[in-house]
């Protein structure tokens, strides 16, 4: 089993694939706008307009996704990724709804401390065979058996 602390500088994690369905833009446009509460119902059928493949996906929803299946990922063993700070997402593609998508990272930077480790891991979100995105992430990793199910970056930069 892996431990926050093994991860070294350099080492390449890699994603399994993974995709972005209408329902998770929907439900991330609706978090945006409602955050935690749903006090507003009858406003919620103006969020929920159908959408097709192929249409475009909130880059903070690709970044959130992508750091998503990196963490389900085994190359992690159970190690839980969170999400301290991320630069800006370089868009190079489009990444539309339906595609099917991973994610490459690479360990630029690791900090120790006794409970697990802070790692700034450089993101490229592939698709269709070629890079569609890139991004640069501050993550702690600690040592878990359950990890979230969602990881929240409505806020992010």
């Amino acid at each position: 089993m892996r431990t926050p602390l093994s991860f070294g500088v350099g080492e390449v994690l890699f994603s399994s694939a993974f995709q972005i369905t209408p329902h998770d833009v929907a439900a991330w446009e609706r978090a945006k706008v409602l955050g935690g509460r749903d006090d507003r119902p009858g406003f919620r059928s103006r969020l929920e307009r159908p959408l097709v493949a192929g249409s475009p996906v909130p880059q903070d929803l690709v970044l959130a996704r992508a750091l998503e299946a990196l963490e389900h990922a085994s190359g992690l063993d159970g190690c839980v990724l969170e999400p301290t700070s991320a630069g800006k997402l370089r868009s190079l593609g489009h990444v539309g709804v339906g595609e099917p998508l991973n994610s490459v990272a690479t360990v630029r930077f690791r900090s120790d401390r006794p409970q697990g480790s802070f790692l700034t891991l450089s993101i490229e979100i592939r698709g269709g065979g070629r890079k569609l995105a890139d991004v640069e992430v501050c993550v702690e990793v600690s040592a878990g058996k359950v990890a979230p199910s969602t990881i929240n970056w409505c806020n992010a930069a």
